[in-house]
């Protein structure tokens, strides 16, 4: 049975598509923010397949894919409130609604290869655990929790310059680095994390001894995760040091990618966060990793992350996967987590 006629797909994102996304509000409970770079992000997107709701000239649903061989990662999944479904239990009990029974559909058809050349093996996405709107995408789904990441934060009023930092511009400088730390991830994609620049630490005899990537981000904070996240928003301004790593309506901060330590060092990790926030004038980076991943655990009680982290901690993030039901791929984690997926 096809699709309703409702549901458009393209390839390409339509200006209604755009004003839909540029306008959504991420988090229900806790946290809320709106992503400022959207336009731009979504020109990024690699091979991206766009499977709107669309009434009367007006996008008021939508799921971007972005087609990743044999695994389709969900980049966007945003919907009008009028199509959203709510927090409430009796709500989500409904049972075959429209949209669940649709998109049900749609991604039996991924499967069984009626919108790709080549055999997808699942759909992965990375959800809020704490967010009702989340949660419901993957438990109406089929969607099952397959790993965690955490959201780290690393914050410096004033960060510490390094004279062993360099900026490098060819990712075979460093390709080798990030492979022995992540090539056996789960979902290894490098497409955006080959990007120049990058940075780096250097020791005396010039060898490479930490690195990353970093993207600029731009959010607008409407709410700070915590009981008193809504007033703590609203104060800030006027909060000396506070006002220097956190502006609600135009927040700038770096997303860290590919990050390598030599021997996992906690002390060339902070090295490196540090002068990287130094060389771009920024006070923040929110670092998303797998809580499994060996970089994270050796540093994550051996670093000094900030007074971000202290407000805020370190909110954990959901990896949720659905499997073609032909297929015997098992994920275990942890997983590799690309900047571009998480802005």
């Amino acid at each position: 049975m096809a699709l309703s006629s409702i549901f458009k797909l393209r390839t390409s994102a339509t200006p209604a598509l755009l004003e839909l996304l540029k306008n959504t509000t991420l988090g229900t409970n806790g946290a809320m923010y709106r992503h400022l770079d959207t336009s731009t992000r979504i020109l990024e997107a690699d091979q991206p397949l766009f499977l709107s709701m669309e009434r009367n000239e007006k996008v008021i649903g939508n799921v971007t894919f972005c087609q990743r061989g044999t695994a389709w990662y969900i980049r966007y999944f945003a919907f009008h409130s009028l199509v959203q479904a709510g927090s409430k239990k009796k709500k989500e009990d409904k049972g075959n609604s429209f949209l669940k029974r649709e998109l049900n559909q749609f991604f039996d058809e991924v499967f069984e290869g009626k919108h790709s050349d080549r055999r997808v093996e699942s759909l992965y996405a990375y959800i809020d655990p704490r967010n009702d709107r989340s949660k419901w995408m993957s438990e109406n789904f089929g969607f099952k929790v397959v790993s965690h990441l955490v959201t780290q934060s690393f914050s410096r009023i004033s960060p510490k310059k390094s004279n062993r930092l360099v900026k490098l511009n060819d990712w075979k400088e460093i390709q080798s680095l990030v492979e022995n730390n992540y090539s056996q991830h789960a979902y290894y994609f490098t497409t955006h994390a080959e990007k120049p620049p990058f940075y780096g630490l250097k020791d005396e005899a010039g060898e490479l001894i930490a690195t990353c990537r970093v993207t600029r981000v731009n959010w607008e904070i409407v709410r700070l995760p915590g009981k008193m996240g809504g007033l703590l928003t609203k104060v800030i301004p006027y909060l000396p040091f506070l006002n220097k790593l956190i502006k609600p309506k135009h927040h700038t901060f770096l997303v860290p990618e590919i990050v390598t330590a030599k021997d996992n060092n906690p002390k060339l990790l902070e090295e490196l966060f540090s002068a990287v926030l130094a060389e771009e004038k920024q006070t923040l980076m929110l670092w998303w990793i797998d809580q499994q991943d060996n970089i994270y655990l050796a540093s994550k009680d051996q670093i000094s992350w900030g007074l971000f982290h202290k407000i805020v901690g370190a909110p954990p993030v959901d990896v949720v996967e659905r499997v073609n039901p032909t297929s015997s791929i098992k994920t275990t984690g942890p997983v590799f987590v690309t900047a571009y997926d998480m802005v």
